[in-house]
């Protein structure tokens, strides 16, 4: 046997620190450590390093940290000014505790970590540069150098002067007197060093104010003046020269314009909305001396390109991917290119037209010879010049269109996705408009790609010691979840896919274990924008989660919700929601239980029924619900009524019962799905989706009133000229009330309104409105209020309507065989003989007597969601040989079964029982 090693590696210690980090931080308690790459790199990859390699120990924390970036000067490293000053890297921090801290200082030595606070956006992520600033700068030391500086936005300038005069002494060994720093009054930087340049250290521009903050001037260059000699290099520039070159500049962008095909900045002639003026030569000189005047320019808005930009093209030419090539590093023309309808107007653009009005032939050449290699480039080019504009959405629906599109989702270099985390909810929403015209090979090819690559990944992460643990990753996960919204929503639109096409299984398997518990937590941080424990949470895009998975999220939040009451309520309220029922009156008893002042519909239930003894552990529940639901759902009872024949149940707008007794049926709802309760309802989907407030359409009319529908859906298909004589309707509805024939007016004077071509979609509009909403508007109203009554939390907020539907009325279909595998047994053996013909037995029902069966053992005949292999069901033994037929305890999902003396014995006093069953087993 090997001895058993008592010491743990400073790896493995590492990692039992950094899980107890993850736990702090999940309870809200930790604190916000800087750290340098190395060790967080290294612990990122712990897992794959060997006990006995030697890991290298990582370079003191200091301005020589890896970046990309020029930064000019080294701050002296043992000021005290320069702690606040070091310089960082997208992956140079993470959050640790006091532990961590103490082992890195042992294992490497003191000076490995500062403390310093670290700020979370919205979605949960640190910030990139903590509470710095990279700040440009122009320094001129024996030439000129233009670079970035690292610095304390809150740092006093006058500190910052002190740093820099240090830095620039001791790096370039020069008699330094002093330093001064400038800010350029009007010119964009590059503007501004010309002009420094032109008129040989002269320049519009002003000394920054030494005791305010670094901050304070949101500056896009700062200039360092240096005094050598008692002659500083820079002075201010003659305000006649420095007016006139204003004037100049904004003149010849206004008259000529900068060069791009679209210019987002003000006074420039390639702005649209500036070009829109139509000023001439003389009108032009007038107004902008005006505004000199004034002094209304705002010179940060001013356009100060330089960059002369290709135009689009709407025809192919011989080297077509070349020139695409070129014009991909123009967004806006780019974008432009490839109109159908191109008559030399751009005007077809715009956020009206949902039509992207693509030239397919065109694009079909050049998918003709594009490579998925030059389509890379160009959207790498692409992404690089990124704007936020309907160009830029038009150059994203371009490149959908190019095949290549596919192999650059399976690649790790896909830049594209990068966009979707910053696109708007305007454009995001356009492109999906656009994702219409898609051909529906590319839609669904996209759509199953998006969702395999993240499955795949996430499967990769679930293999992981800790999921998720890196920003980047979490970034690419959200970043294609958007992009795959856009197709979800253009779906929705224009559907291709069924819905439940877009959820990803691998979600539910992420998290080794208490994986619903870890996304509850992440939902609430979410929800209560609590950003210090909430990094990412699937919740956002609720759509992508397995219904079953969305389900064990919201058991949670209801039983959070009933312990929350349970402990705020002791002193109020009953610590239970205890229901006494009578079962001759079920109706009026259990109005008056749940119209008690002093209920609380967020406990727990409880039902008592009058004169009977047992205690509710679910089973009397699950019986309440039932009788309740007969009662209130019969016919007789007049408050619903059969629609589509028979196969559904509306509800009765000319029913005279109190709208109380629709809000109790509301309230039932509301209580069974808090209590995960299944109930047998005939009520179609759209009930749901209004109970959800999801809009209404005509497809929901199917289910409703099927004859209706179809004459709707006939009218909207007829083209012809002819529809007044085709189908001779006016804006009316005509309706049976009480054996008498009314007409129901859709707009005032309705009869006198002929339905035409015209206004045919408006009349199906209004038709479609009145069935499902306006003519049961009032009892709906009620029936809602007492469902919201009980119902609430973040849980609920995750479904859509066709899914409450399911959680509420359970699926539809019945698989033994789940049960049978999932079941349980005391006193039994799985592989006897017995038990096996006791199986076969109930295989041989149908399945209406099958769901008797389950009725017989739960209390419910309905299949909860996650299907029978989600029930807790135990087959016990009941005594040998007797009389006595099966019985169960509902309550517990316990079958109570007899060791009869032969099989055909046992499956005899089973038919009788299933036959004779009413109310919950025999027990």
């Amino acid at each position: 046997m090997n001895k058993i090693r008592q010491e743990i590696t400073p790896f493995e210690k590492e990692i039992i620190l950094y899980q107890q980090t993850k736990f702090e931080i999940n309870q809200g308690q930790y604190q916000a450590i800087i750290c340098c790459f190395q060790i967080v790199a290294s612990l990122m990859e712990i897992l794959r390093i060997a006990q006995n390699e030697k890991r290298e120990k990582p370079g003191a924390l200091n301005c020589d940290l890896y970046s990309k970036e020029n930064f000019l000067l080294k701050y002296p490293m043992d000021d005290s000014f320069n702690q606040k000053i070091i310089k960082l890297y997208p992956e140079d921090f993470v959050l640790v505790n006091k532990l961590m801290i103490d082992v890195w200082g042992i294992e490497y030595g003191v000076g490995m970590t500062i403390p310093r606070n670290v700020y979370f956006n919205q979605q949960g992520v640190p910030s990139l540069n903590v509470n710095l600033l990279r700040q440009s700068v122009y320094l001129n030391v024996f030439h000129p150098q233009r670079g970035v500086l690292q610095v304390d936005e809150d740092c006093i300038i006058k500190n910052w002067i002190y740093l820099l005069f240090l830095a620039i002494k001791n790096e370039f060994e020069i008699n330094l007197e002093q330093i001064r720093l400038w800010k350029h009054k009007h010119f964009q930087a590059d503007y501004a060093i010309k002009q420094l340049q032109k008129h040989q250290g002269y320049f519009n521009g002003e000394i920054l104010n030494e005791n305010l903050t670094v901050g304070t001037y949101d500056a896009d260059l700062i200039i360092i003046d240096i005094q050598i000699n008692g002659k500083w290099q820079y002075d201010q520039l003659d305000r006649k020269i420095s007016c006139s070159e204003d004037f100049k500049h904004v003149y010849d962008k206004a008259s000529k314009g900068c060069g791009k095909f679209i210019c987002d900045r003000n006074y420039c002639k390639s702005n649209p909305i500036f070009s829109q003026i139509g000023f001439d030569k003389t009108s032009l000189q007038q107004y902008l001396i005006e505004q000199f005047k004034q002094d209304t320019i705002d010179w940060t808005t001013v356009c100060w390109n330089q960059i002369i930009e290709l135009k689009p093209i709407q025809q192919l030419q011989e080297d077509i991917i070349v020139t695409l090539s070129e014009l991909s590093n123009f967004p806006n023309s780019f974008g432009a290119s490839f109109i159908l309808s191109f008559n030399n107007c751009y005007d077809v653009i715009n956020y009206k037209n949902s039509n992207p009005e693509l030239n397919l032939s065109a694009i079909q050449q050049v998918n003709d010879a594009l490579e998925t290699k030059t389509l890379r480039q160009w959207v790498d080019n692409l992404v690089s010049n990124y704007k936020q504009n309907i160009y830029f959405v038009r150059a994203i629906i371009l490149i959908m269109h190019f095949k290549c599109f596919y192999d650059l989702l399976y690649s790790e270099e896909n830049r594209i996705i990068e966009v979707f985390l910053i696109l708007s909810k305007e454009h995001k929403e356009l492109l999906s408009n656009y994702l219409i015209v898609l051909p529906d090979e590319y839609f669904i090819r996209y759509t199953q790609t998006i969702i395999e690559v993240l499955g795949i990944f996430l499967n990769q992460q679930s293999m992981k010691h800790i999921p998720l643990l890196k920003k980047t990753e979490i970034q690419f996960v959200q970043s294609m979840l958007e992009l795959l919204q856009v197709f979800y929503n253009s779906n929705k639109i224009h559907k291709r896919l069924n819905l439940t096409r877009f959820q990803i299984a691998e979600i539910a398997k992420l998290y080794p274990k208490y994986g619903n518990q870890l996304e509850y937590i992440q939902l609430d941080s979410y929800i209560k924008q609590d950003l210090e424990r909430q990094y990412f949470t699937f919740c956002q895009y609720p759509w992508v989660i397995p219904l079953e998975f969305k389900s064990e999220i919201l058991a949670i939040d209801s039983k959070i919700n009933q312990k929350s009451q349970f402990e705020s309520s002791l002193m109020l309220y009953q610590p239970f929601l205890q229901l006494m029922i009578d079962r001759n009156d079920v109706v009026t008893s259990a109005l008056v239980s749940l119209s008690r002042k002093d209920i609380n519909l967020k406990a727990q239930l409880q039902v008592v029924f009058q004169a009977e003894q047992g205690i509710d552990q679910g089973g009397l529940a699950r019986e309440f619900f039932s009788l309740l639901t007969q009662k209130l759902f019969d016919q007789n009872f007049g408050m619903f009524v059969p629609k589509n024949n028979n196969s559904i149940l509306w509800f009765n707008k000319h029913n005279m019962e109190m709208p109380i007794k629709y809000e109790l049926i509301g309230t039932i709802l509301g209580l069974a799905l808090y209590n995960q309760v299944c109930l047998d309802l005939q009520f179609p989907e759209v009930i749901f989706k209004k109970l959800m407030n999801e809009p209404t359409c005509l497809e929901d009319l199917k289910e409703l009133d099927l004859e209706v529908y179809k004459g709707l859906n006939a009218l909207a298909e007829y083209e012809q000229d002819n529809i007044e004589e085709a189908f001779a309707l006016n804006f009316t509805i005509s309706e049976a009330i009480r054996d008498k024939i009314v007409n129901v007016e859709l707009l005032p004077n309705g009869t006198k309104i002929t339905v035409t071509q015209q206004n045919k979609h408006e009349y199906i509009r209004l038709c479609t409105n009145y069935y499902l909403n306006e003519s049961i508007e009032i009892p709906f109203n009620s029936f809602k209020k007492g469902f919201w009554r009980v119902v609430e939390g973040n849980g609920i907020k995750l479904f859509s309507g066709s899914e409450l539907q399911q959680l509420i009325v359970g699926q539809k279909h019945l698989n033994l065989k789940e049960l049978e595998n999932s079941t349980e047994y005391d006193g039994f053996d799985y592989n006897s003989e017995y038990i096996k013909q006791f199986w076969t037995f109930l295989q041989t029902l149908n399945e209406e007597q099958q769901k008797r069966f389950l009725f017989f053992c739960t209390g419910s005949d309905r299949i909860p969601i996650g299907g029978l292999k989600s029930l807790k069901f135990l087959i016990q033994k009941h005594g040998d040989n007797s009389e006595q037929l099966p019985s169960a305890h509902t309550c517990f999902n316990v079958f109570l079964l007899p060791q009869y003396d032969s099989i055909d014995k046992m499956i005899m006093k089973l038919q009788i029982a299933l036959q004779n069953c009413e109310g919950f087993g025999l027990m």
